[in-house]
């Protein structure tokens, strides 16, 4: 767990920044990214009662998805938990990996499965954590929130170059090649090693270590990118995005965020979809009276801590606990010792 003192805290920005959104009177609760789908699909997870929260201790969620039309739209490939202890003045931001195996299953199709309701059952199931509230942006609205501040700076912990990052529309670029060479490259070789053969399809990232100023195009292709050989996992991944949530919460307080933020969530309140009501907005802006004083923690669950690495039975790779396949003891446990 690594431990950082920010003006604010990230998390209690962005808490703020949405509690500001809800009080805009235009939030709507969510809808399932598909209405069509099947609702028995509920039935083939093994969830426990949420647990119950501690009075004045809240735990918000943060989902991120694709743009409708992406492929795999829907996938919460990005989802992080908001521990917010009022009393004891803390905050800790609690990080999923996207392949945790949950009931057969990665646990970013969860939200398509049965949306806000059965995400936030299952995230409570997992973590111990009463989880009741939502937020769900895509990559469309990250793009435009972080260009309607003008820009953010991101601190990069370490530099990198992605020689594959795709481009947009050239899925299905030839590169020039043959039908003869076509074929024979198709023949032999298969997944990423044949993709890679189609350099016209891609872009080259890099990304020099230390500040370094984006737009919102540019955000979305560094949390996006994956093919690095220096920062290329998804434990990489989600370090970058706390980074973002870093340089949104900066950007913020440089442009005296707090009182304008009303008006910012206003122009993007269409961007979001959240179930965090009034009630329970208010309670929270009521309760937190300095952000100055309260203790930020960042928490990742790894295969340094508390997973495993693994192969499903049709062969996708999986994350599973410790301490055995929709065991979460151990997994509870270790949040609770990061969190208290």
């Amino acid at each position: 767990m690594k431990r950082v003192d920010l003006l604010g805290g990230i998390i209690l920005l962005v808490l703020a920044a949405f509690i500001f959104l809800v009080l805009s009177f235009r939030s709507k609760p969510a809808t399932l990214t598909n209405p069509a789908v099947d609702q028995t699909q509920k039935s083939n997870f093994n969830l426990q009662p949420i647990p119950t929260a501690a009075e004045n201790v809240f735990n918000l969620l943060l989902l991120g998805t694709g743009n409708p039309g992406h492929e795999g739209v829907g996938l919460t490939d990005s989802m992080i938990i908001i521990h917010l202890d009022i009393p004891n003045k803390k905050v800790a931001l609690i990080s999923i990996p996207r392949d945790l195996w949950v009931s057969s299953q990665k646990i970013n199709k969860v939200y398509v499965s049965g949306g806000f309701p059965l995400v936030e059952q299952t995230i409570s199931t997992i973590t111990g954590l009463s989880v009741s509230k939502t937020i769900l942006v895509d990559f469309n609205g990250l793009t435009q929130i972080i260009n309607g501040l003008g820009g953010i700076e991101v601190n990069v912990l370490k530099t990198f170059d992605d020689y594959f990052y795709p481009v947009a529309g050239k899925e299905l670029e030839t590169c020039g090649m043959s039908n003869d060479q076509l074929a024979a490259i198709n023949a032999t070789m298969s997944g990423f090693q044949l993709e890679k053969q189609y350099s016209c399809r891609y872009e080259h990232l890099h990304f020099d270590a230390g500040p370094n100023k984006m737009t919102g195009e540019t955000v979305l292709k560094f949390v996006r990118s994956r093919h690095s050989n220096q920062d290329g996992n998804d434990f990489a991944r989600t370090l970058r995005q706390q980074a973002v949530l870093i340089g949104i919460k900066n950007k913020l307080l440089s442009l005296d965020g707090l009182k304008k933020a009303p008006a910012f969530f206003d122009k993007f309140i269409r961007l979001v979809r959240t179930d965090l009501d009034k009630q329970t907005a208010v309670a929270i802006a009521n309760l937190i009276i300095n952000p100055k004083d309260y203790q930020i923690s960042q928490v990742r669950l790894s295969i340094t801590n508390v997973l495993k690495e693994s192969t499903s039975a049709d062969h996708q790779y999986i994350l599973l606990p410790k301490s055995g396949n929709d065991n979460w003891s151990e997994i509870q446990d270790y949040i609770k010792k990061q969190i208290n």
